[in-house]
């Protein structure tokens, strides 16, 4: 049975160090509250995606079916070491309690951050040609669904990407596509959205420009700690994957996609977590931190270790689970 690290959070009783790396992941990156993991014995398992369906039919009394079975196709995925070292220097052990923080955890907190970064890239770009030892992404996983699943905001055709508020027209198209992306993904079973902050305080901007009411579109709902307001739409919850390293770069960025002559458009993404045509993680062992030295000292320096060695990968099931709204204008190029 899939569950989120929120879930497991939840098992481990008392201030544990597994606990705390846990529970500040997930305060760090909300998505992570989201997104369930299903756990796997393998190194490689196979998923099974719908091709075709069966047929059914009306039949007279005493007259048979005709059989047709569907088809199947399967999906061999991987799991992938991921994770990291914390080191510290061992006179830590004798300064803690003296500090405003623990050296300890801020050094552990700034592996989550960049754990935090790293998981939302390739969770979003990852893709094999690029790094064969992490895992494939949303965007390219897109690429071989079917064509329906990748909704072109400009239209098919457009010189240009799609700019909301260049007329009342437009943005009634830019939530029209908004509306295909939610049904298209497994019959509106939207599980969260992913876009860049700017196009999520833009459709804000769309919204008052064509004087619309919010109605069912747009809506709130606290984080699992019930502190963080996490903005929804259609009943599915937004996030931001935010910034690369070097904390400027969007990990999902205004770069050119078919944009026609534009210079750049940006991408919306919609997943669904249904077991049967959704999304979900794997992993093959829980994450869980742990001292490879039992304690001791590095034999080339004396500092102290901890590793995070977490074995984690992707699978889709089905061929609808996920929806793309690309060929997008950067909300800096917009009109009003």
């Amino acid at each position: 049975m899939p569950f989120t690290l929120a879930q497991l959070a939840t098992l481990e009783k008392g201030p544990t160090y597994k606990n705390y790396i846990i529970t500040n992941l997930l305060r760090m990156n909300p998505l992570m509250q989201t997104l369930p993991f299903e756990n796997v014995s393998t190194l490689r398992t196979v998923a099974v995606r719908w091709r075709t369906l069966p047929t059914v039919a009306f039949r007279q009394i005493n007259a048979g079916y005709t059989e047709n079975t569907g088809t199947f196709e399967q999906v061999w995925e991987s799991v992938y070491g991921f994770g990291g070292d914390i080191q510290f220097d061992r006179v830590f052990d004798y300064v803690a309690g003296n500090t405003v923080q623990d050296p300890k955890r801020a050094a552990t907190d700034q592996k989550l951050a960049a754990m935090k970064i790293a998981f939302n890239n390739y969770l979003v770009n990852g893709d094999h040609a690029v790094d064969p030892d992490g895992v494939e992404g949303l965007i390219k996983r897109l690429s071989t669904y079917p064509a329906r699943q990748r909704i072109r905001f400009a239209g098919t055709g457009a010189a240009a990407a799609l700019d909301p508020t260049a007329s009342v027209a437009n943005g009634n198209l830019f939530w029209t596509h908004l509306e295909e992306m939610h049904q298209y993904c497994n019959d509106g079973g939207t599980a969260f959205w992913l876009m860049n902050l700017a196009t999520w305080l833009g459709v804000g901007r769309v919204i008052r420009f064509i004087q619309a009411s919010a109605g069912n579109w747009i809506g709130v709902q606290k984080d699992v700690f019930g502190k963080k307001d996490i903005p929804t739409l259609f009943g599915a919850p937004i996030y931001d994957p935010g910034l690369l390293n070097d904390q400027t770069t969007e990990v999902i960025a205004n770069d050119a996609d078919d944009a026609g002559t534009a210079t750049n458009s940006t991408t919306i993404l919609a997943a669904s977590t249904d077991s049967m045509q959704g999304f979900t993680g794997i992993q093959l062992n829980d994450m869980n931190p742990y001292d490879p030295l039992t304690g001791g000292e590095m034999e080339a320096q004396p500092s102290k270790l901890v590793r995070i060695d977490w074995w984690i990968g992707f699978t889709g099931f089905g061929s609808y689970g996920l929806t793309q709204g690309h060929n997008l204008e950067p909300t800096t190029a917009w009109t009003a």
